[in-house]
C-alpha cells in the first residue's frame, strides 16, 4: 500500500517521512481544502527531506473554474515545481457546469512535463464521474484523488470501487477524504493500492488573540473575493 500524507507545513511533511509514509502532497490551508503552498515551503521540503512529494496547484479556495489570470498563475506554479525538481503536481480545472475542462487540463499536464500529473478532488464535483474518468484516462492522468463524489471516501466507497474497475490501473484511483484507523481497513479490503490522508491532530498553541482574524465572508465557497476598482477609488477619494 502506498500511503500519501496531505501535509500543510514543513513539520507535517517531516513527520510523514519519520512515520515511514511513501510520499506527501504538499499544500497550505487544509481548512478550505488546500491551496498552493509557498515557494519557501516547497524549497525547504526539497532541500531537507527525502520523502516522495507532489505539490498542490490550486490558486484559491472555492470552485475549480478559473479566470485567465488565475490559470496563468497555475501554469507559473507548475513551472516553478518543475524547476525545483518536484516529483509531481496535483491539480484540476472544471467548466462552470463542473464537467472536466479538457483543454485546460491538457495544458497543465503539458506544463508538468515529466512530473507526475494527479487530478485532485475537483473530480468529485463532476456530474457524471464515469464520463469524467474516461476523459482523464484519455488525457493520460497518472492518478485521481477522489472520495467517490461524497464528503468522505467511505461514503463514496461503492463509486470508488466502480471507478477502480473502469480505470484498470490507468489512472490509479487513490481514495482520500476522512481516512482514519477504522476506515483504512475497508479501503484496503476493497483492493485499493494507494490512499491519501493527513493524520492530523490539533495542537494547542498555548496563546490567545485579542480577536479572531477569520472573516466568514471569505470562506463562502460560492463567492470569489476580489479587490474592486470602484471600492478602492471610493475609499481613496473620501
Amino acid at each position: 500500500m502506498i500511503y500519501e500524507i496531505c501535509a500543510s507545513s514543513f513539520e507535517s511533511a517531516k513527520n510523514a517521512e519519520i512515520a515511514g509514509a511513501t510520499r506527501i502532497e504538499l499544500c497550505s490551508e487544509l481548512g478550505v481544502g488546500g491551496v498552493t503552498p509557498s515557494y519557501g515551503l516547497i524549497k525547504k521540503v526539497m532541500d531537507e527531506l527525502s520523502i516522495g512529494n507532489c505539490v498542490l496547484i490550486r490558486p484559491r479556495s472555492g470552485n475549480f473554474t478559473y479566470t485567465d489570470e488565475e490559470f496563468d498563475v497555475m501554469l507559473r506554479d507548475i513551472n516553478l515545481c518543475r524547476e525545483l525538481g518536484c516529483q509531481g503536481v496535483v491539480t484540476g480545472v472544471l467548466h462552470r457546469d463542473n464537467t472536466i475542462d479538457e483543454e485546460r487540463t491538457a495544458r497543465l499536464k503539458e506544463a508538468a512535463g515529466t512530473m507526475e500529473f494527479i487530478y485532485h478532488r475537483a473530480f468529485d464535483c463532476a456530474p457524471d464521474p464515469i464520463a469524467a474518468i474516461k476523459t482523464l484516462k484519455r488525457l493520460g492522468v497518472e492518478r485521481i484523488l477522489t472520495s467517490g463524489g461524497k464528503k468522505s471516501a467511505i461514503e463514496g466507497l461503492e463509486l470508488l470501487k466502480e471507478l477502480n474497475r473502469i480505470a484498470a490501473g490507468q489512472p490509479t484511483i487513490m481514495p482520500g477524504g476522512g481516512i482514519n484507523p477504522q476506515s483504512i481497513i475497508q479501503i484496503k479490503a476493497a483492493g485499493f493500492t494507494q490512499v491519501h490522508f493527513s493524520g492530523t491532530v490539533f495542537e494547542d498553541l498555548c496563546t490567545s488573540l485579542p480577536f479572531s482574524f477569520k472573516t466568514e465572508a471569505f470562506l463562502d465557497e460560492t463567492k470569489r473575493p476580489i479587490s474592486n476598482v470602484e471600492n478602492i477609488k471610493k475609499i481613496m477619494n473620501n
